[in-house]
């Protein structure tokens, strides 16, 4: 573990500096742009860009830098690109993704910008991406899909700008830090392990059971699971409410909403009015996969056979559970945190965390996926959500937190190791 870090922020030009080093061809070579003074000009413009407002709202959009070469219509047309070039190419410039901003919505369209030696770097016209970008990575409703190699600049609020690669994250700037790989704690070993420990996790215990000669894998239930928590995740950043997830063990549910306890819920959800709507889907989607399985004399399914069949099943299925995650969002619209189990049971929404501070209260910040290297910082330098989710994972270390601030920072919070740990979620 290190000490107390020093206060340091960065800026495009250590930005372009960490992605010179990243980004390129295997041969070492750089594409579009001919040097490092070049990429810090295209990255500041978009960095101001991102400290603007239009009609009151911030600007959120995606940036492509490509070269002409791969603009060819017909082989971005299968993978499901549109290019729309303009008539006369408008100056790559801050107020000018400013106004496009809002015509090409986050998850549907990005700016495409092609440098010219002589006349700089130019806004040549739009890359309608359609649904399936919704994700560079497989989530619950798309597989894998194919981003060309471009450098693309996600512009996700002030000074918060995401750098890929095609698919690929480079670097992401959040809070005046560089952080080098985005943190995805979906794929961390202890977050896996703490679902798997704690009953079935994701697991629908009341699903049917398949089949002896299909085995389901356990995989589908994690993979699904934690796709959906990102899902859910992305709908309270987008809404730009904030708000806190808590998730707790049922088993531990009694204990912290007594009258004595550390959770107030003004809202509380009768436990046996129904059953979980999540665990619902999942068991109708496992139903399915047997089904299709037996059809095509598979012995086993799992994530994999879902991501391949899932044009196979109705468009419902997709649509249920983003209607799922819209309706969990909407919860922490509510003055307190959101409390579920880890099935996605809704306990209780605006619960208020009554958890006694001390004086000099210490968090650790994990600057790794597993929080191997951990910087120790004051509690008093967050908001007033954060330090209420820091101190219920202190006392009840079998909560975790996930806390989103209204300027769109994602932050997971567990008692890790004996420790009250965050990690910045880069991955959204």
């Amino acid at each position: 573990m290190s000490p107390i870090e020093l206060n340091a922020h960065c800026y495009p030009h250590e930005l372009a500096e960490q992605i010179w080093s990243l980004w390129g061809m295997v041969d070492g070579t750089h594409t579009v742009v001919d040097s490092i003074e070049s990429l810090h000009s295209f990255l500041s413009v978009a960095y101001q860009a991102s400290l603007l407002r239009e009609e009151g709202r911030p600007v959120e959009c995606r940036i492509a830098l490509s070269a002409p070469k791969d603009l060819e219509p017909t082989s971005l047309a299968r993978i499901g690109f549109h290019l729309v070039r303009l008539a006369k190419r408008r100056k790559f410039a801050e107020q000018e993704i400013r106004r496009l901003g809002p015509a090409t919505g986050f998850y549907r369209s990005m700016i495409l910008v092609e440098r010219s030696p002589r006349r700089g770097f130019e806004i040549s016209g739009m890359i309608h991406t359609g649904a399936l970008s919704r994700d560079l990575t497989a989530a619950i409703d798309s597989i894998n899909h194919p981003i060309p190699d471009w450098l693309i600049i996600h512009v996700r609020g002030p000074g918060n700008l995401v750098i890929n690669n095609g698919s690929e994250r480079l670097v992401t700037l959040l809070n005046g830090r560089v952080e080098g790989h985005g943190f995805d704690l979906c794929g961390s070993t202890w977050l896996h392990e703490r679902f798997r420990t704690i009953r079935a996790g994701f697991a629908d215990e009341n699903s049917a059971t398949p089949p002896d000669s299909v085995i389901v894998r356990e995989d589908l239930v994690e993979k699904i699971g934690f796709a959906f928590m990102r899902r859910v995740i992305r709908e309270i950043r987008n809404s730009r409410h904030g708000g806190t997830a808590v998730f707790v063990p049922r088993t531990l549910t009694g204990k912290l909403l007594e009258p004595s306890g550390p959770l107030c819920a003004k809202y509380r959800i009768q436990e046996t009015c129904t059953a979980s709507p999540f665990a619902v889907i999942l068991a109708e989607v496992r139903r399915r996969l047997v089904q299709f399985a037996l059809t095509k004399e598979k012995p086993s399914v799992g994530w994999q056979e879902y991501l391949e069949w899932f044009d196979e099943f109705p468009f419902t299925f997709s649509q249920r559970f983003v209607e799922l995650a819209l309706w969990l969002s909407d919860l922490t619209a509510v003055d307190g945190c959101l409390l579920l189990d880890h099935e996605f049971n809704v306990l209780g929404f605006g619960v208020e965390i009554q958890v006694p501070s001390f004086e000099d209260e210490m968090v650790y910040r994990a600057l790794d996926i597993e929080a191997q290297d951990c910087v120790l910082e004051s509690m008093e330098a967050a908001g007033t959500r954060h330090r209420a989710a820091y101190r219920l994972c202190r006392d009840y270390s079998e909560c975790l937190a996930v806390v989103v601030s209204q300027d769109g920072a994602v932050k997971f919070v567990a008692n890790y190791q004996d420790k009250v740990t965050y990690w910045n979620h880069l991955d959204f």
